[in-house]
């Protein structure tokens, strides 16, 4: 009988262990989502008034951009095509909206809702671009913040221009 007590004493310490660190994971989590948060609405306001900067800023030196086509672009590549979108495209609306997060240490996964509204000029012909994407950006924890260390192009949820969906 005493045994029995002992096994039962350690197994609902064991569980209460079990959801107290739950607990502590699931407001880390919240914590990391909220920072985030945070950070996104820095990068899209950045873009809004035509600073790619603030973007840029968040990323690791090493920063990689695995594209729809598989290709994986590094830092500079990432840095001159955003620079060079900022020259070409007026940002009329952006939203970015964490999905989901998955938290392993000091690396966050999130799933990112993209969408977008833009204008260009064509041929001297001004265009509206509206885009919306699925991505997975993996953060990582470093002592000057959060940062990101790679984008992956995931699923595009449309993609129009002028009103009509581009194939």
């Amino acid at each position: 009988m005493r045994y029995e007590k002992t096994v039962i004493c350690i197994l609902a310490s064991l569980l209460v262990l079990g959801l107290v660190f739950t607990a502590a994971h699931a407001d880390t989590t919240k914590k990391i989502q909220k920072t985030l948060k945070a950070n996104y609405a820095k990068i899209a306001e950045g873009f809004k008034h035509n600073n790619p900067e603030v973007w840029i800023g968040f990323l690791v030196p090493d920063f990689q951009l695995k594209l729809f086509n598989g290709t994986v672009q590094d830092r500079k590549w990432v840095e001159d095509y955003v620079r060079n979108n900022a020259k070409t495209f007026t940002i009329l609306k952006l939203s970015m909206e964490v999905k989901e997060l998955t938290v392993e240490g000091d690396e966050a996964t999130a799933i990112v809702e993209q969408k977008s509204s833009r204008t260009f000029d064509e041929q001297g012909q001004p265009h509206e671009l509206d885009v919306g994407a699925l991505q997975r950006e993996i953060w990582t924890k470093t002592r000057n913040g959060w940062k990101l260390r790679r984008v992956e192009e995931w699923k595009v949820l449309y993609w129009l221009k002028d009103g009509k969906p581009m194939t």
